[in-house]
């Protein structure tokens, strides 16, 4: 029985940014926001689910990094760097948009079937 969506490995191969000893938790806390999303209709991990996962796991772990996005522009010598402070929720709200676009309509659907 597996109780997550994704192992370290499935996670690192699809690119996955989080160390080993920070995954566990990060994993967890990505399930439960993907249950959540879902309202728990997920009834297995398939690929799809995995690369949900992989963003949510990401995102987590920049917010708890606290990293911000952040481009820099140079011109003639002048350099110039814009960080986009984003907030927690705009992080998350960005990752969700993501997975509205990738999981199937009744898993995300926030309407309820008549």
């Amino acid at each position: 029985l597996m109780c997550g969506y994704i192992t370290y490995e499935q996670y690192k191969a699809l690119g996955g940014t989080a160390n080993s000893s920070a995954f566990p938790r990060l994993e967890q806390l990505a399930r439960k926001k993907l249950d959540y999303w879902t309202q728990g209709r997920i009834t297995g991990p398939d690929d799809d689910i995995r690369l949900c996962m992989v963003l949510i796991i990401d995102a987590m772990g920049k917010i708890s990094r606290g990293e911000k996005d952040v481009s820099s522009v140079s011109n003639d010598g002048v350099s110039v760097t814009y960080a986009s402070a984003r907030t927690e929720e705009q992080m998350m709200g960005s990752v969700y948009d993501q997975i509205v676009e990738i999981l199937p309509v009744e898993l995300v659907s926030l309407e309820v079937g008549i």
